[in-house]
């Protein structure tokens, strides 16, 4: 579950490494996530959207009807809410479910998510300025981490990489920011004031639907998607155990 979500969500899919605490400007932005088998003739490709505020980040593949929403505390922690979009639903993790299922939902998780390389990783690799983008200037970072060949293209002002590319060994993954978002998105962008008009369930109570087929209808569309669904929820007619 915790690669499902690591990979699926983050990154996006298919990137090492954590990133460090911080505060970090507004962001929105689609990005590619772009894998290919070596000498990448063809590829499979991704496109996501990050929408970052300071306290919140929300995570949405490209026309997508559900999208991955965390919020960050006060203390640090997070909280997380997987959104249906056309069914209004959300389903609400607190940070002990997180846990429990086995994600971190601490202070440097948060920077995972929303920077997707770390501070640290990057003062491990050999810098140089790059060429301005959008009137921002950029640091090109090389070298290896996690034993991985990498190549990150960061951002300062961002506080986010312009593309990364990760060399392993018969394949490449390499993600990048192609648009960069000042008004105008593609999607509605979950406000508070979005979120407080959907209908709510706290992750520990979907065990008790199991004989309500009104909730079963949209559980089902969550079940691929959400984290620790699948150990909980099973269709009308089914006759698997609850696990």
């Amino acid at each position: 579950m915790k690669n499902r979500l690591v990979a699926a969500w983050l990154m996006m899919g298919w990137l090492p490494g954590h990133a460090v605490a911080g505060t970090l400007p507004a962001l929105d932005a689609r990005f590619e996530t772009i894998q290919c088998v070596l000498p990448c003739q063809s590829s499979v490709k991704r496109e996501w959207l990050m929408m970052r505020e300071a306290t919140q980040v929300e995570i949405r593949d490209m026309h997508a009807a559900h999208s991955e929403l965390w919020q960050r505390r006060q203390d640090g922690q997070l909280e997380y809410a997987y959104l249906l979009h056309e069914k209004q639903r959300a389903i609400d993790y607190t940070n002990i479910d997180l846990n429990l299922l086995g994600i971190a939902s601490d202070d440097r998780q948060w920077q995972v998510l929303t920077q997707l390389v770390t501070q640290q990783e990057l003062a491990g690799l050999d810098k140089r300025p790059g060429p301005p983008w959008q009137r921002m200037a950029t640091d090109i970072y090389r070298g290896r981490l996690n034993g991985v060949d990498t190549e990150v293209t960061w951002i300062p002002a961002l506080s986010i990489p312009l593309q990364l590319t990760y060399h392993y060994p018969g394949y490449q993954v390499k993600v990048k920011m192609v648009e960069r978002y000042h008004q105008q998105l593609p999607v509605v962008k979950t406000t508070n004031g979005i979120l407080h008009t959907y209908a709510h369930v706290d992750f520990t109570d979907i065990g008790d639907m199991e004989h309500d087929r009104n909730a079963l209808s949209w559980l089902d569309l969550a079940s691929g998607g959400a984290p620790g669904l699948s150990l909980r929820h099973h269709a009308p007619g089914e006759h698997d155990h609850w696990q």
